[in-house]
């Protein structure tokens, strides 16, 4: 073999291991592009679903917060709402309790005994003024209606009554008439309340 033949299967060889070499290189190319293009695609689909999964899981939040404001709300409401109804019966008590004087507290007496009978026990508190007890007990001197009058240092302010025949026996005080008010007003003022809220 001729050196000359020799040069040219040297570089028919080296020209075919380049050309090899080179598909080769192009193929590994190639899958690499390939794997990259796999990889951003599962990339995306991934970040896609983690963006779903992240949307979904804020709006749980969100209505979580949403729903825990709102019953927050509603406690709160309700709370000071019942607040201010043991307020207003506490004034509604302490507004009788002033208006009831000695002339009310004396006319009281004589339409409750008018209207029960005779033989009833009187009992008045026991910082009742002598006046208002000899008031009674004149109006009273002509009817034979009262049994006894006497002050109770249980009772402070009102008075009790008691037809001991019958066996029954009423107090009759700021406390009582307020708690019966507040009875008949609390459903107004529960609805005022309710409409101021809602203004």
């Amino acid at each position: 073999m001729s050196e000359k033949t020799l040069d040219k299967l040297i570089a028919t060889l080296k020209s075919e291991a380049i050309k090899a070499a080179d598909n080769e290189a192009m193929d590994i190319v190639e899958k690499a592009r390939a794997q990259a293009q796999k990889i951003i695609k599962d990339a995306e689909a991934k970040k896609e679903e983690l963006l779903e999964d992240a949307k979904k899981e804020a709006q749980a939040t969100l209505n979580k917060g949403e729903g825990a404001l709102k019953q927050a709300a509603r406690d709160l409401t309700v709370s000071v709402r019942n607040d201010l109804l043991k307020l207003l019966g506490a004034v509604l008590e302490r507004e009788i309790e002033t208006a009831l004087t000695p002339d009310l507290l004396e006319e009281a007496v004589l339409k409750v005994i008018e209207n029960v009978g005779s033989g009833v026990t009187l009992k008045l508190p026991e910082n009742a003024e002598a006046k208002l007890v000899d008031r009674i007990q004149k109006r009273l001197q002509t009817s034979d209606t009262l049994a006894s009058i006497s002050k109770d240092a249980t009772i402070l302010n009102g008075f009790s009554i008691t037809k001991t025949d019958q066996g029954w026996s009423y107090h009759i005080s700021s406390e009582e008439v307020a708690e019966l008010l507040n009875v008949h007003l609390s459903p107004k003022w529960v609805q005022i309340l309710k409409n101021e809220s809602e203004v």
